[in-house]
């Protein structure tokens, strides 16, 4: 009995063994497979080298389209003059000066879109109650968000709608100045990429040359979009009337060309990390 040393509370000597067993629970599933730690949970590695990735990388980028903006430009006056043609003239090419300076001039497709008539407003007044009441059929399953979607440009549309049958002559945009001005933001949103992708992308270790390469592919992807996105856009005016201008600035300018870096950003997020 004096060899033996008998714990005076019992509970002390099962506490070791409760522990390890919370801890085993917490990386092991019910059927008690392992599983890993969420990235989300992870502490980030951040060596110095990493800096280079940071800001050099999209300095360097931002530096080079600076450098071929005469060779964007004049691509995107070949784009907009060629569909000009195409389209019998109905679309027209202009430039006006850039934002910034050493820019010089931006090009971007022009066209005089005039009020909706009845018409139209008819033809659009039907088309957003199809959209606002006719996706209630939609509401079940895998197109739900479908059906939200276009609930959502049914309300801006339904708005649209009001304004036009209300106030039509107080209307106090230009379809064409608007375009120029959209036009001259999507050269910002180009030259603001790199960064962007700096922030929430090359901060990981993917590897120097996977975020160059989407960089430039988000960038070069941009360049052939712009003109052509406005081109439509201006074309879409002219036929069916600036009634459809807010839904045009809100959801088909900038917006499709953030959801653009979204996308690809998506996509190189699927990538395998080097670690």
């Amino acid at each position: 009995m004096s060899g033996n040393t008998v714990p005076q509370n019992p509970q002390q000597a099962r506490r070791p063994a409760t522990a390890r067993g919370d801890a085993l629970q917490r990386v092991t599933g019910y059927r008690g497979d392992r599983f890993e730690k969420h990235r989300a949970m992870r502490r980030l590695a951040f060596p110095l080298t990493r800096w280079i990735d940071v800001l050099l990388l999209p300095a360097f980028l931002t530096y080079a389209f600076c450098m071929g903006w005469p060779w964007v430009a004049d691509l995107w006056r070949r784009v907009i003059g060629f569909w000009s043609v195409a389209l019998g003239a109905e679309v027209s090419l202009r430039a006006d000066p850039a934002l910034l300076p050493a820019f010089g001039t931006v090009p971007y497709a022009h066209a005089n879109a005039a009020l909706p008539t009845p018409v139209q407003w008819l033809c659009g007044m039907a088309i957003t109650l199809v959209l606002l009441f006719g996706t209630r059929w939609l509401t079940s399953g895998r197109a739900l968000p479908l059906a939200y979607g276009l609930r959502l440009v049914g309300l801006i549309q339904a708005s649209a709608q009001a304004y036009f049958y209300f106030w039509p002559a107080s209307f106090p945009y230009d379809a064409g100045k608007s375009i120029a001005s959209l036009t001259q933001a999507s050269v910002l949103v180009i030259l603001i990429t790199p960064w962007l992708y700096a922030l929430i992308y090359n901060v990981l270790d993917f590897g120097f040359l996977r975020k160059l390469l989407l960089s430039a592919t988000a960038m070069a992807y941009l360049v052939v979009l712009v003109p052509l996105q406005y081109t439509l856009t201006a074309s879409s005016l002219l036929h069916f009337s600036v009634l459809w201008y807010p839904l045009v600035f809100l959801l088909g300018s900038i917006f499709v060309q953030f959801g653009t870096l979204v996308a690809l950003y998506a996509w190189a997020m699927s990538w395998r990390p080097r670690n």
